[in-house]
């Protein structure tokens, strides 16, 4: 079945950001939620950050998805097998799938979004980590192959995988397949002109800075959602989000984390607040590369001993956050770590391990700034004002929008920023590899060790969790002796819900699930 709307409007709302009318009204059954930041992307190529990835998972799918308890689930494939310890995995694909194009979702499109991923230009997909191991990859990636040699479709619904060392988690790396049949028929801009997933959502327009508008993929091999459509209104502002929410024009209104502590308190939502675990690990980063000071281990340590991040939890999240001092989510994949509770704060330790480092009273430190986005604005002055006061070090706070702030980091641009990570998929491997290890396109704090990257190889090739989970502990204990970051509480998710509005949930992964949400 063809998309029943037309994509001319998609084509012009993204390729100017004006509001364009779509020549269809929008559906009366439409759940009208936000975002509090606009898309960075709607590439599916392309490493999106969490507002693009909350629609993008709206719009394609992987092999597997986690659901709201944690749980992993067969998506798009059925069943995974390897003979040979994750050497080499059969994947077999479901059956009767249908792109939102129409068209059936075959191996081919599977191997041509890897085979994308791996020569895009002039930087890779943000899959092409999770593919390094497929036996060609290197060879296709540096233009010395035409195809992916590793890969092999034994029939439209079955894939053999070869890879060059085990991975016992391939399957499970959060792979969003694109209908290849797009670009084929509108060019290199496909993205202009139509919605390449399989997702129970298609986008039907994205305008910048204003709104994205999905509908209801009728023919999803789940079932079709039980609303028409979702649009999502792009929202920064805090105090506009509350009344849009208050004067009934939005069902769901996610709350950023600076707004948590406010609007919990306010007895008009009683009853109207819902949170959701998040699998996410959070962290103040230091950029060793680019602040020099911050390759003395003492002086990164000095941070996190001078901050009352345990403050933070009840001050600043109403209660609803979670600190621990690792650097993955406990209980992601059944994983139990080292240490679970947070260390305190201690000043009178801080301020010596700081005079060891030649620094007494932050004496010769160049000025630091704490960058982040708008929702970290209270905490980020909050923990600068500590570091003031505690060690004497002059630092200031640097607040920026999120497109800025994304691009300044992922350039190496920022000292000392916030950062973290939701987990894509339920096993720490994702949280560990994709912020520390040296070959992570998402290192954003340019952080190398031989011993951790060995480490997170030899657990990614162990097919028992708990011998992989031994590994994790280890790889933990590396980052936490080398003082790399400061662990941050992690919030909730917190969302107000209308009532009357229903089936509303929230993935741990940040994935909001609007499938089986019902308008009153």
């Amino acid at each position: 079945m063809l998309p029943t709307a037309p994509l001319r409007p998609l084509a012009l709302a993204l390729a100017t950001g004006f509001a364009v009318p779509l020549a269809v009204s929008a559906p009366a059954a439409t759940l009208r939620t936000s975002l509090s930041d606009d898309l960075a992307t709607i590439d599916p190529f392309v490493f999106p950050g969490m507002a693009s990835a909350g629609v993008l998972r709206q719009v394609y799918e992987g092999f597997t998805a986690t659901d709201a308890d944690g749980r992993i689930r067969p998506a798009l494939a059925t069943g995974w097998e390897t003979p040979d310890g994750g050497r080499s995995w059969r994947i077999t694909l479901r059956h009767g799938v249908r792109f939102h194009s129409g068209r059936e979702f075959t191996a081919a499109d599977v191997l041509w979004t890897w085979e994308r991923h791996l020569t895009r230009k002039p930087q890779p997909g943000y899959s092409a980590f999770h593919l390094r191991g497929i036996d060609g990859a290197a060879a296709l990636s540096r233009g010395e192959a035409a195809s992916l040699a590793g890969v092999t479709i034994a029939d439209p619904y079955t894939l053999v995988v070869r890879l060059t060392g085990a991975d016992a988690l391939f399957p499970l790396y959060p792979f969003l397949f694109v209908d290849r049949g797009m670009e084929a028929e509108h060019g290199a801009a496909w993205r202009e002109h139509g919605s390449g997933g399989t997702g129970p959502f298609r986008l039907v327009s994205w305008q910048r800075g204003e709104r994205v508008q999905l509908a209801a993929h009728g023919d999803h091999w789940g079932g079709a959602p039980r609303v028409d459509g979702v649009q999502l209104s792009i929202l920064p502002d805090p105090n506009t989000l509350l009344a849009r929410y208050d004067d009934g024009t939005l069902d769901v209104a996610p709350l950023p984390e600076n707004v948590v502590r406010t609007a919990v308190r306010q007895p008009r939502y009683a009853g109207q607040v819902q949170a959701f675990p998040r699998a996410q690990v959070r962290y103040l980063a230091v950029n060793q590369q680019l602040y020099p000071p911050f390759r003395d281990w003492r002086v990164r340590e000095a941070l996190r001993l001078a901050l009352d991040r345990a403050a933070t939890v009840e001050g600043l999240h109403a209660g609803r956050a979670v600190l621990t001092d690792g650097f993955a989510t406990p209980g992601l994949g059944g994983y139990r770590p080292a240490r679970t509770g947070a260390a305190p704060a201690d000043p009178a330790r801080a301020k010596a391990l700081l005079a060891e480092a030649g620094f007494a009273g932050g004496h010769g430190l160049p000025p630091l700034q704490i960058a982040g986005t708008p929702n970290v604005r209270e905490e980020a002055t909050f923990f600068a004002a500590q570091l003031g006061a505690v060690l004497g070090i002059p630092v200031g706070v640097r607040i920026q929008d999120r497109a800025s702030f994304v691009a300044a980091i992922n350039a190496g641009g920022e000292a000392l920023f916030f950062n973290g990570w939701t987990a894509d998929y339920p096993d720490p491997l994702d949280q560990l590899a994709s912020q520390w290890h040296s070959a992570s396109p998402t290192n954003r704090s340019r952080w190398r060790d031989p011993s951790f990257d060995r480490l997170i190889e030899q657990a990614r090739g162990l097919p028992d969790p708990a011998a992989r989970h031994d590994l994790y502990r280890e790889a933990e204990r590396l980052l936490d002796s080398e003082a790399v970051a400061v662990p941050l509480p992690v919030p909730n998710h917190v969302v107000l819900v209308r009532p009357g509005v229903t089936g509303v949930a929230i993935w741990p992964d940040g994935t909001p699930d609007f499938r089986n949400a019902r308008l009153p």
